[in-house]
């Protein structure tokens, strides 16, 4: 435990310079004495992610403990860490406190080792009445930067509270089976042959009860099936998919989406994939070539049509435009902390220039699904109105012909909760944004 404490420290530090989480779990990884097993790989990801979903709470709990002022950064992160799984894992109290004083010292915080052994023994002593003082504040509660909830409060009036409390959730793991391979049926009992449950949702889903390594899924090399939450595999479908179309993924890495509308469009004419970041580009031309799937991918700046644009139109673009993230802060709690507010208008500018310079690139009687993974309504609704005031020739599909395509369309009955395009996160669904735009 004390190798876990330590890296995780490593890895919340970098978290709070500005790091994004995955980047600073890699270089933990990289960081450790010796290889780490499974388990503490596992281990250290959940402290990682433990503390950033409760950053808050666990700060105002441990605050009042620290009588003779605030610790350095190092020693805060450590009771951080030791607080996390003091409060929120069944790890035995006795091993976490004695685990962490040892931990300080192979930190360099000899002088420390009283003043942690001292503020975790009171926490234990003192964590009912600590908890309920941290939760009489909603960022407390909730662990939440105040203009995130106030956004919430002000976009969500009804469900702004539920939104939160999903987002302190740990996220489901669900996969995408590759119906070219093997059907949905074929592929739950192979999991279950190996001694995995899992639970059919949408048209290629399957919920796992347990969250497994990717390495455990029978298949997983051979391109049987992918990763990819319920939420998001909704894009492929409202994409309205036919054999001869010429299509138009511009903003696709990591390509999960790409990988799906390429699993499920036999015949298509052809499908370029666009993303702006190499590394990411790189990635997606891997998984591509894991599920047996080809598409022209290109590294380029979508907005920037005169560098890559042929001038043939496309029959159907699928633009899943940067955002905050806000629907997917459960399984990137990171995002809390180091997306800021003054973000938003900014990213919601950037998504109306994309939408604007993409629209000529799509033929007449062709449809663009804009999709975000965010909750804000800066960035999901009132960017469809604004594009929709200053373009002719466009036609949003309604709520109410787009809920009854999906009640048609999903063979499982679970159907998400939707408000006005907005997909609420819920046990198996992510928070995303769906508008389905057709060019007349």
């Amino acid at each position: 435990m004390i190798e876990i404490q330590r890296l995780s420290i490593f890895a919340l530090s970098q978290v709070l310079a500005g790091k994004n989480l995955d980047h600073a779990l890699t270089e933990a990884r990289k960081a450790a004495q010796g290889v780490l097993s499974d388990h503490q790989r596992a281990s250290l990801q959940d402290c990682a992610y433990g503390v950033l979903r409760f950053k808050t709470e666990l700060e105002l709990v441990l605050a009042p403990l620290f009588q003779r002022g605030e610790p350095e950064m190092a020693a805060r992160l450590l009771l951080m860490v030791a607080a996390y799984q003091l409060l929120h894992t069944r790890t035995a109290p006795h091993a976490v406190v004695s685990h962490a004083v040892e931990t300080a010292g192979a930190l360099g915080l000899t002088a420390a080792r009283g003043f942690v052994n001292g503020v975790l023994r009171n926490l234990l002593r003192q964590k009912e009445v600590l908890i309920a003082d941290a939760h009489e504040s909603l960022e407390g509660r909730y662990s939440h930067p105040d203009w995130w909830i106030t956004r919430l409060q002000q976009d969500h009036p009804t469900h702004w509270e539920a939104l939160l409390q999903q987002a302190q959730q740990r996220p489901p793991m669900t996969l995408r089976v590759n119906r070219r391979f093997n059907s949905v049926a074929q592929y739950q009992a192979r999991l279950q042959g190996v001694g995995l449950a899992s639970r059919p949702v949408g048209q290629e889903g399957l919920v796992l009860e347990t969250p497994q390594a990717v390495t455990q899924l029978p298949g997983f090399e051979q391109g049987a099936v992918s990763v990819q939450d319920a939420g998001a595999q909704w894009a492929a479908h409202l994409m309205g998919l036919h054999s001869g179309q010429r299509i138009l993924d511009a903003c696709a890495a990591p390509g999960g989406k790409t990988a799906h509308m390429l699993e499920r469009g036999n015949g298509l004419e052809g499908l370029l994939a666009l993303d702006i970041e190499p590394g990411r580009v790189k990635k997606m031309q891997a998984d591509l070539q894991r599920l047996h799937l080809t598409a022209e991918v290109r590294c380029a700046d979508a907005v920037r049509t005169d560098l890559w644009w042929d001038g043939r139109p496309f029959d159907r673009i699928l633009l899943d435009v940067p955002c905050s993230g806000s629907g997917v802060v459960r399984r990137h709690p990171d995002i809390k902390w180091l997306r800021r507010e003054e973000d938003i208008p900014a990213l919601a500018q950037r998504q109306l220039n994309l939408l604007t310079q993409l629209w000529p690139t799509l033929k007449k009687g062709g449809r663009l699904v804009y999709a975000t993974c965010s909750l804000f309504q800066e960035e999901n609704g009132a960017v469809i109105q604004r594009f929709l005031e200053g373009t002719e020739g466009v036609k949003e599909g309604t709520l109410r012909q787009n809920n009854e395509m999906m009640q048609k369309m999903d063979e499982t009955g679970s159907v998400p909760r939707w408000e006005k395009g907005q997909l609420l996160p819920d046990d198996i669904h992510d928070g995303f944004f769906y508008a389905v735009l057709q060019k007349f």
